[in-house]
């Protein structure tokens, strides 16, 4: 169930399910203009083994009332708070696409005995490509947002006809309009122009812990050849490329990103 939990002077929605005390909790981070409904298929495949708490962002809960600006940096300090008050002492952030940022930021903050390993699925691990940083600029400009939001839609599902990730964003990633779509075109254009990339953000981490990155897209050589590269260099990192169609492996694949979880906590001491 839904339920919301007053962070600072913001109403965070969550939902908190499954009883492991031994093991880490998994944090399921949505990515812009989704909601923990983004995880209703992976969720299955969780929660008899750990705890798993989704939490939606401002704003992106059931009430979508705009109440102010907010970007990564509050997006970081509302999942603490939440999490301290729900008393999570251990935690592995599994984030989806720019999400990611958020779950870098909280292990940079919180140290390796806090947060053990960090997950991601389907970031864009490279400096923006072109057409992306022309799309994520054109959602801040209210003439073009709709045009750029429909573009990335396009790209993420590639032609898909995987009939949950349809369903998804047919059904469950409405609600937000040019406010939320200009603010998460100008969140993201600012990490990457703070860090340069997700590799050289993770590069600077305080602590090592695992950290893995699961993706389908895009299917490209060079991609896979720069993700060699960087884990020969850092022993701390690894990935996996699955054999998805879209963007959004969470939904099309939730045996194949549980069963990456479950790998990557298994290397944990």
């Amino acid at each position: 169930m839904i339920t919301t939990m007053r962070v600072g002077d913001v109403d965070i929605a969550f939902d908190d399910q499954g009883y492991a005390p031994t093991t880490p909790a998994i944090v399921l981070l949505n990515g812009w203009a989704h909601d923990h409904r983004a995880w209703n298929r992976l969720l299955p495949y969780l929660r008899d083994d750990f705890r798993v708490i989704r939490v939606c962002w401002r704003g992106h809960g059931p009430d979508r009332t705009p109440r102010g600006d907010f970007g990564v940096a509050e997006q970081t300090a509302d999942t603490i708070g939440l999490l301290d008050q729900l008393d999570v002492e251990r935690f592995v952030p599994l984030s989806h696409a720019h999400g990611g940022w958020v779950g870098l930021e909280m292990a940079d903050r919180l140290g390796a005995d806090r947060v053990p390993a960090v997950m991601l699925l389907d970031l864009i691990m490279t400096p923006p490509p072109p057409e992306f940083a022309a799309g994520v600029a054109a959602l801040q400009d209210r003439a073009t947002w709709k045009a750029a939001r429909d573009g990335l839609l396009r790209s993420w599902l590639d032609g898909s006809t995987n009939q949950p990730v349809l369903d998804h964003v047919r059904y469950d990633a409405g609600g937000f309009g040019y406010d939320m779509w200009a603010r998460s075109g100008r969140e993201v254009q600012a990490a990457y122009e703070r860090w340069g990339s997700p590799m050289e953000r993770m590069a600077q981490l305080t602590g090592e812990r695992p950290i893995r990155h699961v993706f389908s897209h895009p299917d490209a050589a060079e991609y896979d050849e720069l993700h060699a590269e960087y884990a020969a260099a850092h022993p701390w990192f690894s990935y996996t490329r699955l054999g998805g169609e879209t963007h959004f492996p969470g939904i099309e694949l939730p045996a194949e990103v549980a069963g990456e979880l479950r790998a990557l906590l298994d290397g944990l001491t």
